[in-house]
């Protein structure tokens, strides 16, 4: 019958025992030889491994973990040149051979992890380690020797640290050695608890002694064996965002850089608010004396104090007139300010609304209804105007002033419909000719050209100063608003014409090569998302892609919006000559001629379409600025949402982002509780006070207050005048919610979830300065190997070189990418969904890699090793170097956070918790087996029983008794021949 057989193979049972033979070794012997399986044959007897229990072929594995407090044997003035150690073993009063570990620079606590079979050991050999400091130019001196006994490891291996003597110092050194026999390093534990197989050995209690022998060779269970496994995946975590999200920085900073230059080369800043304060001030700054009624001086009339139409016209011909045209020298006449040349003459453009009957009138009844005949404005069509003017009824001459006929009878082509002009009454003023434009205000006012019909007038002008090369759109608006308030507002909005250099020719088509391959970039992290389903997921499903696309767009909409700009202005620049040429300075004398009057009335206007394009033209590209600024605005806040997400590479920089990220619910929840309580402040403060207060009488002059108030700037006084209780009442209250709760509640929020980050990271914060030199010497890393593998590619190719070239030995290709993610996703504790994947088949995120013996239920706090990485796909040399950064990276335990801390010891009690169950498990279903195998013992010795009696010798005398199981056996004669079995 063949026996049952457990772990990887199977082999028939050998015929001998688990006792010593006289001078064998221990069970122990069996750990040390190459223990491949365990067998178990009929009945439960567990016999031996693959090989005899002897000395025969056992050979040491010696692991040269690493050193920790060397002394420091390099000096140097900045102390930045530290030893360079290595470690040789080797075994006493034997010199064939040695094992010798790489070098590590400027190393005092050295990391090698260097395995190798000491292959000249036989039983009875010491092994001497010792460590050396690498000198060029001299010998290399000793920084500690340690001579190991035989006696202390031959048996059951050594793992621990070994006190370094003959340092050269008073430093106390340490080198950790790990040494076991066979290919594996098992303990007697792991003997035993193969033992206890048998037959009926089930599958789970196979695993769980499995599961015990793996985490022994890891190492779990030694505490200082270097990083553990969550420490190294929140380095990885930590190592795969600065790779990801710093590798975006330059492109960034190149965007950056190239958007700024453009922005303030173009935009020019500085000279659109120097030219637009020196009109501002210019226009605000015209005082016209004014007389009251009975004949007294009054306040001057200035922008702030126009309260009806008269006060409009009055400050118009006697202050604006005289400011923009006359001057004392003729050659400076239309020089506002400098060299702000007027282009042409200044526009006066009405918008009136018809009249009619007021809101609600059929509703007034009685003697109230008396009082709503003179009619009130509302809103209609403009065709519905009336025709008003002094040539009103005068037959044959309907058009005789222009400035009274809606469109201002200018002869509006197909090309000028686009700009809206028939839906305006216009006027010009020559200002150039102080006197003419004087009268015709005057004209203007005598004849009512504004009335109760009138909405809003603007006095328009265009300026350029030929000293920047920029054009002013300035604009004065009288709105007439419901109730008899005149409300006033000046517009001065500087244009500058861009200047198209090489430099700057350059720099834009740079700036635009620069968003195609941010478009390119985004089109290949789609087309690398394959695995993510459908394009919309793939699309959507990354919000940095997103950020990318929306940038790109948004680039292409300034780029086009620059485009519009351009076109208007070009509209504006071609209109300009023909102001000069249509310009007459002196009308037609009284008595001339029909055709001579007909003529002028003509090329006047043709000038005022010319001008009134112009306006509207220069109007257009002031809009398309306006809008082109806003649109840069927003860029920057693309380009800031690029730097956030470079910083996420960053330690300290990605726990701040992280914690915006974790608090964005909160802070949404909280900005739409704060959001209502400013809006029911504001409300309150509008039926207040908005009824006395001008800065509260509209929704939203009450907000810009509101917001004032929040920030200190609010004038308080205007509200304590008008009702002094309700105002301290309300301002403390508005204090309390939104300046202390608010303020205090937003700052809690974001203090509790920057300490649930920091205290989630095990992690060192890194500096920029410390990732910097990271980064400098991940740089040097690469390239000197790609130079080493240049240096051997052309010693081979060009023979001539090897006496110019050193030489350096072959080296494993290195990994082209380190795949963090599918390292990150194998350090990922398994979940119980998992492990039933792998037994029925199925797979799931983890189960892939958990065929891999390193993944299988380690937990978190088990240290990290090489051989993990290898596994997964990495080359030995990145494995080494990402596990030596990782060393360096950890926080001193000492100064680990205490929610940190507490977190740390919940997940080791945790997965203790889940050993002892998984214990409990095993020995309830080894209890079983056993009771099992009693159970059937009795059948069994029965059936033996019964055997033994079929099987009875044959009686060797007639008169001899029959001898049966369980009576006494009789005397037996002597025989000379003995009987076969």
């Amino acid at each position: 019958r063949r026996p049952h057989c457990v772990a990887l193979r199977c082999r028939r049972a050998q015929p001998h025992s688990l006792a010593r033979a006289p001078g064998a070794r221990a069970p122990n012997a069996l750990r040390r030889t190459s223990v491949g399986a365990l067998t178990v044959g009929p009945g439960g007897s567990v016999f031996g491994g693959m090989e005899e229990d002897s000395d025969v072929g056992r050979k040491p594995t010696i692991v040269i973990v690493g050193a920790r407090g060397l002394r420091n044997a390099d000096w140097s003035f900045s102390g930045a040149n530290k030893s360079d150690p290595y470690t040789i073993c080797r075994i006493v009063g034997k010199n064939d051979f040695q094992i010798r570990t790489r070098t590590i620079d400027d190393a005092l606590d050295p990391v090698w992890n260097h395995k190798e079979v000491m292959k000249n050991w036989e039983p009875g050999d010491d092994l001497i380690f010792q460590v050396f400091d690498k000198d060029f130019g001299k010998r290399d001196e000793s920084l500690g020797t340690f001579t190991l006994l035989s006696s202390e490891f031959d048996r059951h291996g050594f793992d621990g640290d070994l006190r370094l003597r003959e340092t050269g110092g008073p430093a106390r050194s340490y080198l950790k050695v790990r040494i076991f026999f066979g290919e594996h390093d098992w303990n007697d534990d792991d003997i035993q608890n193969a033992a206890m197989a048998t037959a009926t050995f089930t599958k789970s209690g196979m695993t769980s002694v499995m599961h015990r022998m793996r985490n022994k060779r890891l190492g779990i269970d030694n505490v200082n064996s270097g990083v553990t496994r969550r420490q190294f995946r929140d380095f990885l975590r930590n190592e795969r965002d600065r790779q990801i999200h710093c590798a975006t920085l330059p492109f960034t900073i190149l965007i950056w850089v190239t958007f700024s230059m453009l922005a303030w080369v173009q935009g020019n800043v500085s000279t659109v608010h120097r030219l637009r304060r020196g009109i501002l001030n210019t226009i605000q700054g015209i005082h016209v004396p004014h007389v009251m009624p009975d004949g007294t001086r009054g306040p001057d009339l200035m922008l702030g104090n126009v309260s009806s139409i008269d006060h409009m016209w009055e400050w118009i011909g006697r202050g604006l007139v005289p400011k923009f045209g006359a001057h004392a020298n003729t050659s400076h006449a239309g020089f506002v300010n400098g060299f702000n040349k007027l282009l042409g003459q200044v526009q006066l453009r009405q918008r009136r609304s018809p009249l009619g009957l007021c809101h609600g009138a059929e509703a007034v009844e009685g003697s109230l209804a008396g009082f709503a005949q003179l009619g009130c404005r509302n809103t209609g069509d403009a065709s519905q105007l009336a025709a008003y003017g002094p040539a009103v009824g005068v037959a044959g001459d309907a058009t005789a002033d222009p400035s009274f006929v809606l469109g201002g009878a200018l002869p509006i082509g197909a090309a000028e419909r686009a700009f809206s002009l028939d839906d305006y009454y216009y006027a010009f003023l020559d200002v150039l000719q102080p006197s003419i434009a004087v009268e015709r205000v005057g004209y203007l006012r005598n004849n009512t050209w504004c009335d109760d019909a009138t909405m809003y007038v603007e006095v328009q002008a265009a300026f350029f100063n030929g000293e920047v090369m920029a054009f002013t759109h300035a604009s004065v608006r009288f709105d007439f608003q419901p109730g008899g308030v005149v409300r006033t507002a000046v517009s001065v909005r500087p244009v500058v014409l861009p200047e198209w250099t090489n430099a700057m020719i350059g720099l834009s088509s740079f700036w635009v090569l620069l968003l195609l391959l941010l478009c390119l970039k985004a089109v290949q992290d789609v087309i690398d998302r394959k695995d993510k389903g459908s394009f919309r997921r793939r699309l959507c499903g990354d919000p940095w892609v997103v950020l990318d696309i929306a940038g790109f767009v948004a680039g292409i909409a300034l780029v086009i919006g620059f485009v519009l700009l351009s076109q208007a202005l070009d509209l504006f620049l071609e209109r300009l000559p023909e102001l000069r040429e249509l310009y007459i300075s002196t009308p037609p004398l009284p008595g001339a001629s029909s055709p001579t009057v007909e003529a002028y009335r003509e090329k006047v206007r043709g000038y005022e379409l010319v001008l009134s394009v112009s306006m509207q033209a220069l109007g257009m590209a002031v809009e398309f600025k306006a809008m082109h600024r806003i649109g840069m605005l927003l860029y920057t806040f693309f380009v800031l949402l690029r730097f956030f997400r470079g910083f996420l590479g960053q330690p300290v920089m990605a726990s701040i982002a992280r914690t915006l990220q974790y608090a964005c619910q909160d802070l949404l929840h909280f900005a739409f509780m704060l959001l209502i309580t400013f809006e029911n402040f504001t409300l309150g403060g509008l039926l207040l006070f908005g009824s006395q207060v001008e800065a509260w009488s509209s929704v939203h002059a009450a907000h810009i207050s509101a917001l004032m108030m929040l920030a200190g700037l609010g004038d308080f006084a205007p509200l304590y005048d008008v009702y002094p209780a309700s105002a301290m009442v309300w301002l403390f209250l508005f204090a309390v919610a939104l300046v202390f709760i608010g303020a205090n509640m937003l700052l809690a929020i974001l203090t509790g979830h920057y300490s649930e980050v920091r205290g989630e990271s095990a992690l060192s914060g890194q500096s920029i300065f410390d990732q910097a030199y990271v980064l400098a010497g991940d740089t040097l890393w690469v390239s000197t190997y790609h130079l080493r593998r240049l240096a051997l590619v052309l010693r081979a190719k060009v023979p001539k070189l090897c006496a110019v070239l050193p030489y350096f030995d072959p080296e494993e290709p290195r990994n082209r990418k380190i795949p963090y993610d599918e390292i990150l996703e194998a350090l990922q504790p398994p979940s119980h969904e998992d492990e039933s994947a792998v037994a029925s088949g199925r797979v799931t995120r983890h189960s892939k890699f958990l065929g891999v013996p390193w993944a299988k239920g380690i937990p978190d706090w088990a240290p990290m090793h090489q051989d993990f990485l290898t596994s997964i796909g990495c080359d030995e040399a990145t494995s080494k170097r990402l596990m030596t950064k990782a060393a360096a990276f950890q926080i001193d335990p000492e100064q680990l956070p205490a929610d940190m801390l507490s977190k740390e010891f919940e997940g080791q009690m945790r997965n203790m918790y889940e050993q002892l169950y998984a214990m409990d498990e095993d020995l309830k279903m080894w209890l079983g087996d056993r009771s099992i195998d009693c159970q059937n013992m009795q059948p069994r010795q029965r059936t033996l029983e019964t055997l033994a009696a079929k099987s009875i010798v044959t009686r060797t005398a007639p008169d001899a008794m029959l001898s049966l199981p369980g009576s006494p056996m009789p005397p037996q004669p002597q025989l000379e021949a003995t009987m076969a079995p």
